[in-house]
């Protein structure tokens, strides 16, 4: 969700009045906070035009972000540190996910649970004697037994000194670095030790008072109830970087896993010794590649150091990704965040069906000619070409009768022998036939092609009248449209093209707003001639429904 998008959600009171109307954030020369708290979302040029665009500017994030006496200090133990390591918490949980936005409740917990893990991985002596950070952190908390404001200036000074003479992103000093160090000695989250040390769920809401009152973060309440709280995407660039965050480990280690340039050995030694990567590999590939995320390498500086540009260009385009292929940098920013995404989208045990409309687009691109890792198990077959086409079968299959609730959804094509089309759908005494066409450029519906369709109805046609048949395609020529009418008015039966980005639209609109438990889409809603439109079928599921 975008800054932009804010105006028209749903917010409890409150939490409107401390992303609003808070004084506590910070003036810079493109925002005024008074001016903000003033207008707020009451006066909607005003916001979309100019409060929203100076809330994104990166000084005024950057600034909120380093701000180590932030708002609701107070009420965090007076405690800076305890204040960041919140804060920290907080918005390395919310950039991992989906949106970057999690239910409130959700969030708290995981901030809790991260605590307590990185609290139990660290121990007296997990780190050498010799270590300047640790004796950093050792010093920092031997004063007054608390970290405070003027330390933490002090320690992100030393962070900037130390980055600047470092060549690696890997050997680059973070706060999370400075708290594995407060672990090792038992001081993290908190200063003083305690049979309790992680933070009670109450004062980690307050660090999420804390940056609701900068406008760093949001709360709004979905429709469908909940409380949901995230990052606005504007900032995602910034936060990033303050975060020192690329992709998390287990999307790291899945990319190594994926991309068949990390199963050459050469690379892979090559990576070892560029970047002093260390631990046993056994002489196994898989081992090398878990030393590499292990040892913190930086996934950019990967790609950028051992990968060579023609094999990057090459994965670009084998996995359809949007970036021009004489910037090296964009490539490697496409790969880290096409992984990063890909795995971000997929919760554990997620439905074949929600996996499929996330990629839908991709499947049917007959340009991307490697599985989205996303999906690598959910398909058998040897030939990769075949299996996108049997992908793509399936995922339409899995979109009518799951999405769209069609109970009447039979997949023929690969199941089926003779001539057939690639499904059928029947509903109430309607019957609808449809075909994928997965290409890579666009398709143009030829005379060969309108044969075959025309045998597939006729085929249907001795058992029953077929009313529509659909063509789902990544894209159509302008011949395509008139040679579609010219078999309906054949045949008589209503054809139908169907971008694959318009269904994947449709199904979104119906799983947001018509979807229920005994409910399916009409068919009615493809009635028409030539290319389908989504726009249409939603004033008729409006009309239908409402």
């Amino acid at each position: 969700m975008e800054l932009a998008d804010l105006i028209d959600q749903n917010w409890h009171s409150y939490e409107r009045n401390r992303f609003l109307k808070a004084d506590t954030k910070l003036s810079i020369a493109d925002f005024d906070p008074e001016e903000f708290k003033h207008d707020g979302f009451d006066d909607r040029d005003a916001y979309l035009e100019t409060h929203a665009p100076a809330l994104a500017v990166e000084e005024r994030v950057q600034e909120e972000l380093n701000n180590f006496t932030p708002p609701r200090v107070s009420e965090i133990n007076d405690s800076p540190y305890q204040a960041l390591t919140i804060r920290y918490g907080i918005l390395r949980q919310l950039i991992q996910q989906p949106d970057y936005s999690m239910e409130k409740d959700d969030l708290l917990d995981a901030v809790q649970a991260w605590q307590h893990d990185l609290i139990s991985s660290f121990e007296e002596g997990s780190f050498s004697e010799s270590d300047d950070l640790l004796h950093l952190a050792k010093a920092a908390v031997d004063y007054k037994n608390q970290v405070d404001d003027s330390e933490l200036h002090m320690v992100y000074s030393y962070f900037d000194l130390h980055n600047r003479s470092c060549e690696h992103k890997r050997d680059y000093y973070t706060w999370l670095d400075f708290f594995y160090r407060l672990s090792a000695i038992g001081r993290f989250p908190k200063v003083s030790r305690s049979e309790s040390p992680e933070h009670a769920l109450k004062t980690i809401e307050k660090g999420l008072w804390s940056l609701q009152e900068q406008a760093l973060v949001y709360e709004v309440t979905p429709e469908d109830g909940g409380e949901l709280v995230g990052i606005p995407e504007d900032y995602i660039d910034v936060i990033q970087d303050w975060l020192h965050y690329e992709m998390s480990d287990a999307n790291f280690q899945r990319m190594l896993d994926t991309l068949d340039v990390f199963d050459r050995q050469s690379i892979l030694i090559e990576a070892r010794d560029t970047f002093d990567v260390t631990g046993k590999n056994y002489g196994k590939n898989q081992n090398r590649r878990e030393n590499i995320v292990e040892a913190g390498v930086y996934p950019s500086e990967l790609l950028r150091e051992v990968v060579p540009k023609d094999v990057l260009k090459s994965i670009v385009g084998e996995y359809g990704l949007d970036a021009h292929r004489r910037k090296t940098e964009e490539m490697i920013s496409a790969v880290i965040e096409y992984f990063e995404r890909s795995q971000r989208s997929v919760d554990e045990g997620e439905p074949a069906a929600e996996l499929f409309l996330t990629t839908y687009d991709e499947i049917a691109d007959g340009s991307v000619t490697e599985i989205p890792p996303q999906l690598q198990d959910l398909v058998d077959a040897d030939n990769p070409s075949e299996k996108m086409d049997i992908l793509f079968e399936d995922a339409t299959v899995e979109i009518f009768q799951n999405v769209f609730n069609l109970e009447g959804t039979n997949q023929l094509g690969q199941h089926s022998s003779g001539v057939v089309a690639d499904g059928e759908i029947t509903q109430g005494g309607d019957w609808l036939l449809w075909d994928n066409k997965r290409r890579r450029q666009k398709f143009r519906l030829g005379s060969s092609t309108r044969s075959k369709i025309k045998n597939y109805i006729d085929t249907k046609s001795q058992q029953h009248d077929v009313e529509y048949f659909l063509i789902i395609a990544p894209g159509f020529t302008e011949s395509a449209a008139e040679n579609a009418l010219q078999l309906e008015m054949e045949i008589g039966t209503d054809i139908r093209l169907v971008h694959a980005t318009e269904l994947q639209k449709l199904a979104t609109v119906w799983k947001e707003e018509y979807a229920r438990e005994e409910r399916e889409l009409p068919l009615s809603v493809f009635r028409g001639s030539e290319t389908f439109d989504v726009e249409t079928a939603k004033k008729l599921l409006e009309t239908q429904f409402s």
